[in-house]
């Protein structure tokens, strides 16, 4: 994560209000939920919740997450409802997985130490977990998807935490806050484009 020759710019510096005032006026409660993560959820259905949500959001749009991840939750691991909503048969037997994981929440919530104790769960791998920690307020981080990555390219960066941790020390926001409002920013084509999820429309994580 320490890369010496990276220096904010004064273009980052402006992408970053430009960013700020764009997810603002879009996504205001999303963005006051990210600040709300400060600690590690006691409660497994929260947990549930926000691991459903960043397991459908990897290889689809986040819209779509945030359209069926509520109702596949209130399914509550039943595999026949799940399959009305969704067809994607692995990650559906991961949710599964976990919701049969609810008895033994407590011992498994001991084990939650860090970012690669989130790798125990099934599909979650070395980009997922930074999103699954962010959410579930055991860290407050950066996560490394293809908007931040292509953004970090076009400055040298080769690693997205390195910008995010700058950045959050220049604006005196956590990581996972300025990541989130960066990340508003790009997937909406760098705030040309409204959408669907914007003011209310659907929450994003």
């Amino acid at each position: 994560m320490a890369q010496s020759d990276f220096q904010l710019t004064k273009k980052i510096r402006e992408d970053f209000e430009k960013a700020k005032e764009f997810a603002e006026s879009t996504h205001k409660e999303d963005i006051d939920w990210i600040k709300s993560r400060v600690s590690l959820t006691e409660d497994f259905d929260d947990f549930f919740d926000n691991y459903i949500y960043v397991i459908i959001a990897s290889g689809f749009r986040a819209m779509v997450a945030a359209r069926i991840s509520k109702k596949l939750f209130e399914c509550k691991g039943d595999m026949d409802k799940m399959r009305e909503i969704f067809k994607n048969e692995k990650k559906l037997q991961a949710i599964k997985d976990v919701w049969d994981m609810k008895k033994d929440w407590s011992k498994i919530r001991s084990t939650i130490t860090d970012v690669d104790s989130l790798k125990q769960f099934p599909r979650i791998g070395d980009i997922v977990k930074y999103h699954l920690a962010r959410n579930i307020g055991l860290i407050s981080c950066g996560k490394p998807d293809v908007h931040l990555v292509r953004y970090c390219e076009g400055y040298n960066c080769d690693d997205p935490h390195v910008l995010i941790n700058a950045l959050s020390k220049e604006v005196n926001l956590l990581p996972g806050t300025v990541d989130f409002i960066l990340w508003i920013w790009l997937s909406h084509g760098k705030g040309t484009k409204k959408a669907a999820c914007c003011n209310g429309g659907y929450p994003l994580r």
